[in-house]
């Protein structure tokens, strides 16, 4: 079980992932997999035309999760969130529902001091510390297709 909830590492910016994905999504309904508390992203993702829907367990409410996971998605983005994980089963699980989706995944993370050795980062927030191609060989066991490119993982469901 997770023992830091990393609610704290929510910021109130639009996600350089965001940033990446989203134009090319123009149109169609995306759900953001730990998005974070602030709405950021989701004015972003409006004024490019995205419907887009954030889940985050620790930072949101369970009606809007309930209704973030409910919204049938296109596309799924999962941006510094599996970084932030400290327990590796939940984050193998979070990995899993992205691909029970069956739609275009697209995952960064923050790769932190790149040693591999997890540690606290500051008060309450927790950093894997590992390099974003560290995660392919887990993203291979859920998704038939993962390309790394340029510090992001698209990955497209078995």
């Amino acid at each position: 079980m997770q023992q830091l909830t990393s609610a704290t590492t929510s910021l109130n910016q639009v996600n350089p992932g965001i940033k990446t994905v989203l134009p090319q999504l123009k149109g169609l309904t995306v759900l953001d997999i730990g998005g974070g508390k602030y709405d950021a992203n989701k004015i972003y993702a409006a004024g490019l035309g995205v419907k887009l829907y954030v889940y985050d367990k620790f930072n949101r409410s369970e009606t809007e999760n309930a209704r973030a996971l409910a919204c049938n998605p296109d596309a799924i983005v999962c941006n510094n969130v599996l970084n932030v994980i400290d327990d590796g089963q939940a984050m193998r699980n979070l990995i899993a529902l992205c691909a029970f989706y069956r739609v275009s995944c697209y995952f960064t993370v923050y790769e932190g001091n790149k040693s591999g050795i997890a540690s606290i980062s500051k008060k309450g927030c927790w950093q894997r510390n590992w390099k974003t191609e560290d995660y392919i060989p887990i993203f291979k066991k859920y998704f038939r297709s993962v390309i790394f490119k340029e510090k992001q993982v698209i990955c497209q469901s078995i």
